[in-house]
Protein backbone atom coordinates (compact mmCIF):
# COMPACT_ATOMS: atom_id res chain seq x y z
CA UNK A 1 0.00 0.00 0.00
CA UNK A 2 2.86 2.20 0.37
CA UNK A 3 5.59 1.73 -1.97
CA UNK A 4 9.14 2.34 -0.38
CA UNK A 5 9.37 5.31 -3.59
CA UNK A 6 6.70 7.46 -1.58
CA UNK A 7 9.55 8.44 0.83
CA UNK A 8 11.76 9.66 -2.46
CA UNK A 9 11.82 12.93 -3.71
CA UNK A 10 10.45 13.11 -6.93
CA UNK A 11 12.96 15.67 -8.17
CA UNK A 12 16.63 15.85 -6.98
CA UNK A 13 19.04 18.76 -6.41
CA UNK A 14 16.33 22.00 -5.82
CA UNK A 15 12.89 22.99 -5.51
CA UNK A 16 10.08 21.24 -5.61
CA UNK A 17 9.19 18.06 -3.99
CA UNK A 18 5.76 17.71 -6.03
CA UNK A 19 3.82 15.06 -4.58
CA UNK A 20 4.04 11.36 -3.68
CA UNK A 21 3.47 8.44 -5.60
CA UNK A 22 -0.39 7.72 -4.13
CA UNK A 23 -1.26 10.80 -5.75
CA UNK A 24 -0.47 10.50 -9.39
CA UNK A 25 -4.04 9.37 -10.26
CA UNK A 26 -5.17 13.11 -10.49
CA UNK A 27 -1.83 14.83 -10.82
CA UNK A 28 -2.50 18.09 -12.78
CA UNK A 29 -0.32 19.14 -16.08
CA UNK A 30 0.01 22.51 -14.86
CA UNK A 31 1.52 21.30 -11.45
CA UNK A 32 4.22 19.12 -13.80
CA UNK A 33 5.01 21.53 -16.02
CA UNK A 34 5.54 24.29 -12.76
CA UNK A 35 7.80 21.55 -10.95
CA UNK A 36 9.97 20.91 -13.98
CA UNK A 37 10.54 25.07 -14.76
CA UNK A 38 11.24 25.20 -10.81
CA UNK A 39 13.77 22.17 -11.50
CA UNK A 40 15.00 23.89 -14.09
CA UNK A 41 15.24 27.49 -12.84
CA UNK A 42 17.76 25.47 -10.02
CA UNK A 43 19.70 23.37 -11.83
CA UNK A 44 21.73 24.49 -14.21
CA UNK A 45 22.83 21.44 -15.83
CA UNK A 46 19.15 21.64 -17.11
CA UNK A 47 19.76 24.61 -19.50
CA UNK A 48 23.13 24.10 -21.12
CA UNK A 49 22.48 23.63 -25.39
CA UNK A 50 23.95 20.88 -26.48
CA UNK A 51 27.29 21.37 -28.67
CA UNK A 52 27.67 24.82 -26.97
CA UNK A 53 29.87 26.15 -24.20
CA UNK A 54 28.66 27.15 -20.36
CA UNK A 55 28.36 30.62 -19.88
CA UNK A 56 31.35 32.41 -18.42
CA UNK A 57 29.61 35.72 -17.80
CA UNK A 58 28.01 36.43 -13.41
CA UNK A 59 25.35 34.69 -12.96
CA UNK A 60 22.08 37.26 -13.21
CA UNK A 61 19.12 35.85 -11.50
CA UNK A 62 16.49 38.07 -12.37
CA UNK A 63 13.82 35.45 -10.60
CA UNK A 64 14.97 35.59 -7.68
CA UNK A 65 11.45 35.98 -5.05
CA UNK A 66 13.55 37.78 -1.88
CA UNK A 67 12.09 41.35 -0.86
CA UNK A 68 15.02 44.24 -1.72
CA UNK A 69 17.73 44.56 1.21
CA UNK A 70 16.21 47.29 3.05
CA UNK A 71 16.24 47.80 6.69
CA UNK A 72 13.76 45.14 8.52
CA UNK A 73 10.95 47.18 10.18
CA UNK A 74 13.05 48.26 13.50
CA UNK A 75 10.34 47.32 16.32
CA UNK A 76 10.04 43.90 15.34
CA UNK A 77 13.77 43.23 16.12
CA UNK A 78 13.55 45.75 19.59
CA UNK A 79 10.45 43.09 20.81
CA UNK A 80 12.70 40.30 20.04
CA UNK A 81 15.99 41.74 22.56
CA UNK A 82 12.79 42.50 25.04
CA UNK A 83 11.21 39.24 25.08
CA UNK A 84 14.62 37.80 25.33
CA UNK A 85 15.50 39.44 28.14
CA UNK A 86 12.11 39.92 30.05
CA UNK A 87 10.36 36.51 29.42
CA UNK A 88 11.19 33.08 30.87
CA UNK A 89 12.58 31.17 27.86
CA UNK A 90 12.84 27.80 30.05
CA UNK A 91 9.52 27.19 29.44
CA UNK A 92 8.29 25.86 26.97
CA UNK A 93 5.58 27.78 24.33
CA UNK A 94 2.09 26.37 24.25
CA UNK A 95 1.47 24.28 20.40
CA UNK A 96 -1.67 27.11 20.79
CA UNK A 97 1.07 29.99 20.60
CA UNK A 98 2.12 32.59 23.15
CA UNK A 99 -1.10 34.59 24.69
CA UNK A 100 0.46 37.26 25.45
CA UNK A 101 1.81 37.88 21.69
CA UNK A 102 -1.86 37.37 20.55
CA UNK A 103 -3.14 40.48 22.78
CA UNK A 104 -2.38 43.23 20.11
CA UNK A 105 -3.86 41.28 17.35
CA UNK A 106 -7.05 40.52 19.39
CA UNK A 107 -7.08 44.27 19.98
CA UNK A 108 -6.26 44.77 16.30
CA UNK A 109 -8.99 43.16 14.62
CA UNK A 110 -11.31 44.79 17.46
CA UNK A 111 -10.31 48.50 16.53
CA UNK A 112 -9.80 47.46 12.70
CA UNK A 113 -12.75 45.43 11.63
CA UNK A 114 -15.34 45.53 14.68
CA UNK A 115 -14.32 41.57 14.72
CA UNK A 116 -14.26 39.96 18.42
CA UNK A 117 -11.86 37.27 17.86
CA UNK A 118 -10.02 35.03 20.58
CA UNK A 119 -6.87 33.60 21.32
CA UNK A 120 -8.71 30.01 19.91
CA UNK A 121 -8.54 32.16 16.51
CA UNK A 122 -4.93 32.69 16.33
CA UNK A 123 -1.96 30.10 15.25
CA UNK A 124 1.45 31.27 14.76
CA UNK A 125 3.55 29.48 12.10
CA UNK A 126 6.91 30.01 10.61
CA UNK A 127 6.18 31.16 7.60
CA UNK A 128 3.26 32.00 5.38
CA UNK A 129 4.14 28.82 3.53
CA UNK A 130 4.05 26.64 6.49
CA UNK A 131 0.84 28.21 7.32
CA UNK A 132 -0.52 27.24 4.24
CA UNK A 133 0.78 23.21 4.30
CA UNK A 134 -1.25 23.27 7.92
CA UNK A 135 -4.10 24.73 6.50
CA UNK A 136 -4.53 21.84 3.32
CA UNK A 137 -3.87 19.20 6.03
CA UNK A 138 -6.66 20.71 8.15
CA UNK A 139 -9.10 21.25 5.79
CA UNK A 140 -8.25 18.85 2.65
CA UNK A 141 -9.58 15.22 2.59
CA UNK A 142 -7.98 12.81 0.07
CA UNK A 143 -9.33 13.62 -3.59
CA UNK A 144 -10.54 17.16 -2.72
CA UNK A 145 -10.08 20.21 -4.89
CA UNK A 146 -8.04 23.60 -4.12
CA UNK A 147 -9.04 25.87 -6.57
CA UNK A 148 -6.34 28.97 -7.01
CA UNK A 149 -6.08 31.54 -9.78
CA UNK A 150 -3.82 31.38 -12.80
CA UNK A 151 -1.41 33.15 -12.25
CA UNK A 152 -0.41 32.54 -9.02
CA UNK A 153 2.50 31.98 -6.45
CA UNK A 154 4.16 28.66 -8.14
CA UNK A 155 5.55 27.14 -5.00
CA UNK A 156 1.75 26.84 -2.90
CA UNK A 157 0.76 25.11 -6.07
CA UNK A 158 2.58 21.65 -5.02
CA UNK A 159 1.08 21.96 -1.57
CA UNK A 160 -2.43 20.34 -2.38
CA UNK A 161 -1.11 17.47 -3.87
CA UNK A 162 1.56 16.91 -0.71
CA UNK A 163 -1.26 15.90 1.35
CA UNK A 164 -3.62 14.43 -1.11
CA UNK A 165 -5.44 17.14 -2.62
CA UNK A 166 -6.12 18.24 -6.45
CA UNK A 167 -5.06 21.59 -7.88
CA UNK A 168 -7.40 23.49 -10.37
CA UNK A 169 -7.13 26.70 -12.00
CA UNK A 170 -9.48 29.87 -12.68
CA UNK A 171 -7.64 31.84 -15.10
CA UNK A 172 -7.26 35.78 -14.77
CA UNK A 173 -7.53 37.79 -18.14
CA UNK A 174 -6.55 41.41 -18.84
CA UNK A 175 -10.41 41.81 -19.75
CA UNK A 176 -11.21 41.85 -16.10
CA UNK A 177 -8.10 43.81 -14.85
CA UNK A 178 -6.79 40.82 -13.83
CA UNK A 179 -9.11 40.53 -10.96
CA UNK A 180 -11.16 37.51 -10.37
CA UNK A 181 -14.30 37.51 -12.73
CA UNK A 182 -17.26 36.09 -10.02
CA UNK A 183 -19.44 34.69 -13.11
CA UNK A 184 -16.58 32.79 -14.24
CA UNK A 185 -15.85 31.56 -10.85
CA UNK A 186 -19.02 30.15 -9.88
CA UNK A 187 -19.48 28.59 -13.24
CA UNK A 188 -16.25 26.92 -12.35
CA UNK A 189 -16.80 25.81 -9.22
CA UNK A 190 -20.24 24.10 -10.17
CA UNK A 191 -18.61 22.43 -12.96
CA UNK A 192 -15.83 20.95 -10.82
CA UNK A 193 -18.01 19.42 -8.30
CA UNK A 194 -20.74 17.88 -10.97
CA UNK A 195 -17.47 16.20 -12.23
CA UNK A 196 -15.63 15.30 -8.71
CA UNK A 197 -19.36 13.84 -7.74
CA UNK A 198 -19.62 12.09 -11.24
CA UNK A 199 -16.10 10.70 -10.71
CA UNK A 200 -16.14 9.79 -6.66
CA UNK A 201 -20.07 7.48 -8.17
CA UNK A 202 -18.32 5.61 -11.36
CA UNK A 203 -14.93 5.41 -9.39
CA UNK A 204 -15.22 4.91 -5.63
CA UNK A 205 -11.81 2.26 -5.72
CA UNK A 206 -10.03 5.87 -6.51
CA UNK A 207 -10.63 7.22 -3.09
CA UNK A 208 -9.75 4.50 -0.66
CA UNK A 209 -7.59 6.93 1.66
CA UNK A 210 -10.75 9.10 2.02
CA UNK A 211 -11.59 9.45 5.85
CA UNK A 212 -15.14 10.78 4.79
CA UNK A 213 -18.07 8.86 2.60
CA UNK A 214 -19.06 11.89 1.23
CA UNK A 215 -17.83 12.72 -2.28
CA UNK A 216 -14.60 14.94 -2.57
CA UNK A 217 -15.49 18.76 -3.56
CA UNK A 218 -13.72 22.21 -3.45
CA UNK A 219 -12.59 22.93 -0.31
CA UNK A 220 -10.91 26.60 -0.89
CA UNK A 221 -9.97 29.20 -3.24
CA UNK A 222 -6.99 30.35 -2.39
CA UNK A 223 -6.94 34.67 -3.22
CA UNK A 224 -3.90 36.56 -2.72
CA UNK A 225 -4.14 39.90 -1.96
CA UNK A 226 -2.08 42.06 -3.40
CA UNK A 227 -1.59 39.40 -6.07
CA UNK A 228 1.63 37.59 -7.19
CA UNK A 229 2.42 37.96 -9.83
CA UNK A 230 0.75 40.61 -10.88
CA UNK A 231 0.86 42.97 -8.32
CA UNK A 232 -2.76 43.70 -8.85
CA UNK A 233 -4.51 44.92 -5.38
CA UNK A 234 -8.01 44.45 -4.54
CA UNK A 235 -8.60 47.58 -2.05
CA UNK A 236 -11.95 49.01 -0.13
CA UNK A 237 -12.79 49.71 -3.78
CA UNK A 238 -13.33 46.28 -4.77
CA UNK A 239 -15.27 45.79 -1.23
CA UNK A 240 -18.30 44.21 -3.21
CA UNK A 241 -16.31 42.55 -5.81
CA UNK A 242 -14.65 40.47 -2.48
CA UNK A 243 -17.88 40.63 -1.10
CA UNK A 244 -19.81 38.91 -4.12
CA UNK A 245 -16.37 36.33 -4.72
CA UNK A 246 -16.57 35.30 -1.12
CA UNK A 247 -20.28 34.81 -0.97
CA UNK A 248 -20.02 32.33 -3.72
CA UNK A 249 -17.26 30.75 -1.84
CA UNK A 250 -19.71 30.38 1.56
CA UNK A 251 -23.02 29.33 -0.38
CA UNK A 252 -20.79 26.52 -2.09
CA UNK A 253 -19.44 25.24 1.46
CA UNK A 254 -15.65 26.77 0.41
CA UNK A 255 -13.02 28.24 2.55
CA UNK A 256 -11.50 31.58 1.19
CA UNK A 257 -7.31 31.65 1.85
CA UNK A 258 -6.80 34.99 1.96
CA UNK A 259 -3.05 34.97 1.74
CA UNK A 260 -2.01 38.47 2.70
CA UNK A 261 1.89 37.95 2.21
CA UNK A 262 2.31 41.55 0.36
CA UNK A 263 -0.22 43.48 2.43
CA UNK A 264 1.42 46.65 3.19
CA UNK A 265 3.52 46.96 -0.21
CA UNK A 266 0.87 48.81 -2.13
CA UNK A 267 2.05 52.07 -3.81
CA UNK A 268 -1.02 54.15 -3.41
CA UNK A 269 -1.05 53.77 0.10
CA UNK A 270 -4.67 55.27 0.55
CA UNK A 271 -5.61 51.99 -1.43
CA UNK A 272 -4.44 49.59 0.94
CA UNK A 273 -5.77 45.60 0.40
CA UNK A 274 -9.01 44.74 2.08
CA UNK A 275 -8.97 41.43 3.95
CA UNK A 276 -11.71 39.15 3.22
CA UNK A 277 -12.42 38.42 7.04
CA UNK A 278 -13.62 42.03 7.39
CA UNK A 279 -16.68 41.65 5.13
CA UNK A 280 -19.68 41.58 7.37
CA UNK A 281 -20.63 37.73 7.88
CA UNK A 282 -17.31 36.45 6.38
CA UNK A 283 -14.94 35.85 9.41
CA UNK A 284 -15.82 32.36 9.51
CA UNK A 285 -15.40 31.23 5.91
CA UNK A 286 -12.08 32.92 5.79
CA UNK A 287 -8.47 31.37 6.58
CA UNK A 288 -6.14 34.63 6.50
CA UNK A 289 -2.53 34.22 6.34
CA UNK A 290 0.08 36.84 7.43
CA UNK A 291 4.07 37.03 7.04
CA UNK A 292 6.62 39.26 8.00
CA UNK A 293 8.81 38.21 4.71
CA UNK A 294 7.55 40.40 2.48
CA UNK A 295 6.48 43.49 4.23
CA UNK A 296 8.65 43.97 7.06
CA UNK A 297 11.94 42.81 5.65
CA UNK A 298 12.02 39.54 7.69
CA UNK A 299 12.06 36.72 5.47
CA UNK A 300 14.97 35.41 7.01
CA UNK A 301 13.13 35.28 10.92
CA UNK A 302 10.45 32.95 9.50
CA UNK A 303 7.94 34.33 11.04
CA UNK A 304 4.27 33.83 9.79
CA UNK A 305 0.54 33.47 11.02
CA UNK A 306 -3.03 31.93 10.64
CA UNK A 307 -6.98 33.92 12.16
CA UNK A 308 -9.42 31.33 11.42
CA UNK A 309 -12.42 30.22 12.99
CA UNK A 310 -11.85 28.40 16.37
CA UNK A 311 -12.50 24.80 14.78
CA UNK A 312 -9.69 25.39 12.13
CA UNK A 313 -7.61 26.77 14.86
CA UNK A 314 -7.93 23.27 16.67
CA UNK A 315 -7.31 21.29 14.04
CA UNK A 316 -4.09 23.44 12.96
CA UNK A 317 -2.70 23.42 16.31
CA UNK A 318 -2.87 19.52 16.69
CA UNK A 319 -0.81 19.10 13.63
CA UNK A 320 1.62 21.62 15.13
CA UNK A 321 1.36 19.64 18.14
CA UNK A 322 2.14 16.61 16.64
CA UNK A 323 5.03 17.54 14.57
CA UNK A 324 6.81 20.75 16.60
CA UNK A 325 5.68 20.47 20.08
CA UNK A 326 5.15 24.15 19.51
CA UNK A 327 6.61 27.27 18.12
CA UNK A 328 9.34 29.60 18.93
CA UNK A 329 7.97 33.01 20.95
CA UNK A 330 10.11 35.12 19.35
CA UNK A 331 8.53 34.88 15.74
CA UNK A 332 5.20 35.38 17.76
CA UNK A 333 6.81 38.24 19.37
CA UNK A 334 8.04 39.65 15.97
CA UNK A 335 4.49 39.31 14.40
CA UNK A 336 2.33 41.09 17.81
CA UNK A 337 4.64 43.86 17.04
CA UNK A 338 2.83 44.94 13.60
CA UNK A 339 -0.14 44.96 14.94
CA UNK A 340 0.00 47.42 17.74
CA UNK A 341 -3.01 49.95 17.49
CA UNK A 342 -1.51 52.96 19.24
CA UNK A 343 -1.43 56.16 17.07
CA UNK A 344 3.00 55.58 17.51
CA UNK A 345 3.40 52.32 16.31
CA UNK A 346 0.55 52.90 13.74
CA UNK A 347 2.51 56.08 12.60
CA UNK A 348 5.94 54.16 12.59
CA UNK A 349 4.95 51.09 9.77
CA UNK A 350 2.97 53.79 7.75
CA UNK A 351 5.75 55.77 7.42
CA UNK A 352 8.42 51.95 7.14
CA UNK A 353 5.39 51.18 4.30
CA UNK A 354 5.79 54.93 2.59
CA UNK A 355 9.44 54.39 2.09
CA UNK A 356 9.42 50.91 0.93
CA UNK A 357 6.84 51.23 -1.67
CA UNK A 358 7.78 54.63 -2.94
CA UNK A 359 11.10 53.18 -3.26
CA UNK A 360 10.07 49.58 -4.68
CA UNK A 361 7.45 51.73 -7.41
CA UNK A 362 10.56 53.83 -8.21
CA UNK A 363 12.44 50.81 -8.62
CA UNK A 364 9.44 49.66 -11.52
CA UNK A 365 9.42 52.98 -13.28
CA UNK A 366 13.54 52.44 -13.33
CA UNK A 367 12.60 48.99 -15.15
CA UNK A 368 9.79 50.18 -17.17
CA UNK A 369 11.77 52.65 -18.66
CA UNK A 370 14.72 50.11 -19.44
CA UNK A 371 12.31 47.55 -20.57
CA UNK A 372 9.60 49.56 -22.48
CA UNK A 373 11.72 52.96 -23.33
CA UNK A 374 12.03 56.91 -22.52
CA UNK A 375 8.92 56.98 -24.77
CA UNK A 376 6.29 55.13 -23.52
CA UNK A 377 6.87 56.83 -20.18
CA UNK A 378 4.11 59.69 -18.72
CA UNK A 379 5.78 63.04 -18.25
CA UNK A 380 5.36 62.71 -14.68
CA UNK A 381 7.19 59.10 -14.63
CA UNK A 382 9.95 61.13 -16.90
CA UNK A 383 10.47 63.55 -13.99
CA UNK A 384 10.38 60.81 -11.56
CA UNK A 385 13.15 58.76 -13.39
CA UNK A 386 15.18 61.87 -13.58
CA UNK A 387 15.25 62.50 -9.70
CA UNK A 388 16.14 58.48 -9.64
CA UNK A 389 19.32 59.04 -12.01
CA UNK A 390 20.19 61.88 -9.91
CA UNK A 391 19.39 60.55 -6.18
CA UNK A 392 20.93 56.96 -7.12
CA UNK A 393 24.43 58.93 -8.93
CA UNK A 394 23.97 56.91 -12.08
CA UNK A 395 25.38 58.04 -15.01
CA UNK A 396 23.04 60.80 -17.37
CA UNK A 397 24.50 58.82 -20.47
CA UNK A 398 22.61 56.08 -19.20
CA UNK A 399 19.69 57.61 -20.78
CA UNK A 400 20.96 56.08 -24.23
CA UNK A 401 20.69 52.55 -23.05
CA UNK A 402 16.79 52.70 -22.15
CA UNK A 403 15.64 52.91 -25.91
CA UNK A 404 13.70 49.52 -24.71
CA UNK A 405 13.85 46.23 -25.25
CA UNK A 406 13.21 44.58 -28.77
CA UNK A 407 10.43 42.44 -29.09
CA UNK A 408 9.53 42.25 -25.05
CA UNK A 409 6.90 44.27 -23.54
CA UNK A 410 5.36 44.67 -19.64
CA UNK A 411 1.74 42.36 -19.53
CA UNK A 412 0.47 44.66 -16.23
CA UNK A 413 1.42 47.47 -14.75
CA UNK A 414 2.04 46.28 -10.25
CA UNK A 415 0.18 48.29 -8.15
CA UNK A 416 2.26 46.56 -5.40
CA UNK A 417 5.36 44.25 -4.95
CA UNK A 418 8.30 43.61 -6.43
CA UNK A 419 7.49 41.69 -9.47
CA UNK A 420 7.08 42.34 -13.34
CA UNK A 421 5.96 40.25 -15.14
CA UNK A 422 7.43 40.36 -19.21
CA UNK A 423 5.92 38.92 -22.57
CA UNK A 424 8.83 37.66 -24.87
CA UNK A 425 6.21 35.65 -27.11
CA UNK A 426 7.68 37.68 -29.55
CA UNK A 427 11.19 35.71 -29.36
CA UNK A 428 9.12 32.50 -30.45
CA UNK A 429 10.79 31.12 -33.19
CA UNK A 430 13.87 32.68 -33.57
CA UNK A 431 17.35 31.01 -33.26
CA UNK A 432 20.55 31.53 -31.08
CA UNK A 433 23.44 29.69 -33.03
CA UNK A 434 20.88 27.24 -35.07
CA UNK A 435 19.10 26.37 -31.27
CA UNK A 436 15.27 27.88 -31.71
CA UNK A 437 13.12 29.62 -29.13
CA UNK A 438 9.58 26.97 -29.24
CA UNK A 439 8.89 27.34 -25.47
CA UNK A 440 9.60 27.95 -21.56
CA UNK A 441 12.24 25.24 -21.49
CA UNK A 442 14.27 26.63 -24.64
CA UNK A 443 14.24 30.10 -23.47
CA UNK A 444 15.62 29.35 -20.11
CA UNK A 445 18.24 27.07 -22.48
CA UNK A 446 18.81 30.24 -24.56
CA UNK A 447 19.37 33.14 -21.78
CA UNK A 448 21.62 30.69 -19.76
CA UNK A 449 23.70 29.45 -22.54
CA UNK A 450 24.04 33.14 -24.10
CA UNK A 451 24.78 35.02 -20.71
CA UNK A 452 23.73 33.01 -17.83
CA UNK A 453 20.61 34.55 -17.04
CA UNK A 454 18.08 32.92 -14.72
CA UNK A 455 14.11 33.82 -14.41
CA UNK A 456 11.23 32.08 -13.73
CA UNK A 457 8.98 31.64 -16.82
CA UNK A 458 5.15 30.92 -16.93
CA UNK A 459 4.61 27.21 -16.42
CA UNK A 460 6.37 27.86 -12.70
CA UNK A 461 3.09 30.08 -11.57
CA UNK A 462 0.90 28.55 -14.03
CA UNK A 463 0.28 31.11 -17.11
CA UNK A 464 -2.33 29.28 -18.90
CA UNK A 465 -1.83 30.30 -22.07
CA UNK A 466 0.67 28.17 -24.04
CA UNK A 467 1.40 30.39 -26.79
CA UNK A 468 2.51 33.10 -25.44
CA UNK A 469 6.14 33.12 -23.58
CA UNK A 470 5.90 34.96 -20.32
CA UNK A 471 8.39 35.57 -17.29
CA UNK A 472 8.58 36.67 -14.14
CA UNK A 473 11.42 39.47 -13.35
CA UNK A 474 12.14 41.00 -9.86
CA UNK A 475 12.98 44.18 -9.03
CA UNK A 476 14.21 43.98 -5.41
CA UNK A 477 17.50 44.76 -6.54
CA UNK A 478 20.05 47.66 -5.75
CA UNK A 479 19.74 50.37 -9.46
CA UNK A 480 23.11 49.13 -10.67
CA UNK A 481 21.91 45.45 -10.47
CA UNK A 482 18.73 46.11 -12.04
CA UNK A 483 20.49 48.33 -14.47
CA UNK A 484 23.13 45.26 -15.58
CA UNK A 485 20.64 42.22 -14.86
CA UNK A 486 17.93 43.63 -17.58
CA UNK A 487 20.74 45.31 -20.31
CA UNK A 488 21.82 41.94 -20.24
CA UNK A 489 18.60 40.71 -21.01
CA UNK A 490 18.38 42.75 -23.50
CA UNK A 491 22.08 42.02 -25.38
CA UNK A 492 21.15 38.38 -24.94
CA UNK A 493 17.90 38.63 -27.15
CA UNK A 494 19.86 40.87 -29.86
CA UNK A 495 22.22 38.15 -30.35
CA UNK A 496 18.71 36.14 -31.94
CA UNK A 497 17.51 35.90 -35.84
CA UNK A 498 14.94 35.35 -37.70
Amino acid sequence: MYPSNQANRLYYGGLPHIGNALWGAWSSDEVQKAAEAYENYSLSTNLLIKGLNPPTSSKIRLGGGSPAKFQPFKQCLVDIESTIQNRVLSDYPLAAGDDQAKLPIIAYYDLKYSKKISENNIIFTHSSTHAFTLVMEAILDYGDVVLMTAPNYGLFTFIPERVGGRLRLLELSAKDDWKINPKRLKKLIDEINFELKADYDRNRGKYIFRRSDLAPKISAFVNYNPHNPTGVVYSKKDESLLLEISSICKDSGIFVVDDLAYSGLEYDRKNIALPVCSLDGHFDNTITLYTLSKSYGLAGLRSGMIVANEIVGSYIRDRIFQASDSLSILQSSAMSTVFKIDEDSQAEREKYFSHITQEYYERFIFVKGIVSGFGSLKSSEVDLLDSIFQKNNLSSSLDSQMSGINSVSIVVEPQSGFFVLLDLTKLIGKSYKGFKIIDDKSLLQFLYTADNIKVLTGNAFCWTDGSQLIIRATIAQDYNDILDGFLRLKSSIELLED
